[in-house]
C-alpha cells in the first residue's frame, strides 16, 4: 500500500535517491545529493513542507511532487492566486502511473487550500522558484520533452498546453559580435559595464538567485543613463555534469523608450563575447515560442533550439 505525506526533515537523502533512480533526461542534474536539494530547494525562504508531497511504499520513498507559487506584481512576496506543480518524480515501480497521479492530485489540493484559482504544470522564471540549476538548464522550462513520463502525468490528468519553451544554445568558442552600421553606431555612443555579483533588484530575485553566481551587463549612454541590462549566471551544478563551462541568460531589459533600436541584440552579443573571452564555452537561454521577436534575435546571434519544454495549465 502506498502512503502519502508531507515533507519531513529526514527526507532529503531519500528524495535524492528517488531523483537518482528516476529518468529525468539530460537536463536533470545527476548524481543528485541531499546537499544540492538543500541549496536549491529546501533553503528557499518560501519553501513550505506541505507543498512537497512524498509517496512511501512500506519504508521506501518511491516518489515526490512539489507545488509552489510565484511572486506578487511587486516581487516583494509570494502570491497564491496562481500556483504550479513543478515536478512529479517517481522511481520505476509497478504502480508508477497511479503513484504519479495521486501525487499530482495532492499537490493540486494543497494549491487550492492556499488560495490558487489557476493551477499550472511545470516551473518557469516567474512561477515556482525552485530547482534552478537542477532541472531544465539556464532557466525553468516547464516540463521538458526529454522527460516524457512526467509530461504524461499532466496530459493524463487533462492538463492543456499553455506555452512551448525553446531551449536555445550557442557554442561560444571564437564568438564575435555582428558588425554593421547600426551596431557600430551603438558602440560609439554607449558604454558597457560588467558587474559581478550585482545587488539583487528585488526580493524575488534575491530569493531565487541566492547561492548562484551572477554577472550583469549594463549598457549606458554618454550621460551614464541606463539603456538596458542582461543578467547571466554560472550554470551550476548542471554545467559541471555536462563537463563544459556554461552561462545561462536569465533576462534582458531595455528601457521602454529605447526598445526596437537594436540595443538588446548589441547588449547580448557584447556580453557573449566577454563571456567567451573569460573561457565560457556554452551560452544558453530559454524563449517562449510565442515570442517571435526574441526567437528571431537569438537565431540571428547563432543560437539553435536544442530542446523544448511545455508549460501546462489545468482547465
Amino acid at each position: 500500500m502506498i502512503d502519502y505525506r508531507s515533507f519531513r526533515n529526514d527526507d532529503p537523502p531519500r528524495l535524492a535517491e528517488v531523483w537518482r533512480a528516476a529518468d529525468l533526461g539530460p537536463c536533470g542534474f545527476q548524481p543528485m545529493t541531499a546537499a544540492w536539494l538543500e541549496s536549491c530547494v529546501f533553503s528557499k525562504p518560501y519553501f513550505d513542507r506541505e507543498g512537497l508531497v512524498v509517496a512511501v511504499d512500506g519504508e521506501r520513498v518511491v516518489g515526490f511532487a512539489h507545488a509552489g507559487f510565484g511572486p506578487n506584481p511587486e516581487h516583494s512576496a509570494i502570491a497564491t492566486v496562481m500556483g504550479t506543480v513543478m515536478l512529479v518524480v517517481v522511481v520505476p515501480h509497478d504502480h508508477h502511473e497511479e503513484i504519479a497521479a495521486a501525487l499530482l492530485v495532492r499537490c493540486e489540493d494543497y494549491l487550492v487550500r492556499r488560495g490558487a484559482r489557476t493551477i499550472m504544470g511545470g516551473g518557469t522564471r516567474e512561477l515556482g522558484g525552485f530547482y534552478l540549476g537542477l532541472y531544465g538548464g539556464s532557466d525553468l522550462p516547464g516540463i521538458l520533452d526529454s522527460s516524457p513520463a512526467m509530461q504524461g502525468v499532466f496530459r493524463r490528468a487533462g492538463y492543456l498546453e499553455a506555452d512551448r519553451i525553446a531551449i536555445m544554445r550557442r557554442p561560444l568558442a571564437g564568438f564575435r559580435p555582428p558588425v554593421g552600421r547600426a551596431q557600430l553606431a551603438i558602440r560609439r555612443t554607449t558604454q558597457l559595464r560588467v558587474i559581478d555579483e550585482p545587488a539583487r533588484r528585488d526580493w524575488w530575485e534575491a530569493a531565487t538567485t541566492t547561492g548562484i553566481s551572477l554577472r550583469r551587463y549594463e549598457l549606458r549612454d554618454e550621460a551614464d543613463a541606463p539603456l538596458g541590462s542582461a543578467t547571466f549566471w554560472d550554470m551550476q551544478p548542471l554545467a559541471t555534469a555536462w563537463g563544459v563551462p556554461a552561462a545561462g541568460l536569465l533576462g534582458v531589459r531595455v528601457e521602454g523608450t529605447r526598445r526596437r533600436q537594436g540595443l538588446a541584440s548589441h547588449l547580448i552579443a557584447e556580453a557573449l563575447h566577454d563571456l567567451a573571452q573569460e573561457g565560457v564555452a556554452l551560452g544558453e537561454t530559454h524563449v517562449s515560442e510565442a515570442n517571435e521577436a526574441a526567437i528571431k534575435l537569438f537565431f540571428k546571434l547563432g543560437f539553435e533550439a536544442t530542446g523544448h519544454g511545455t508549460l501546462f495549465r489545468r482547465p
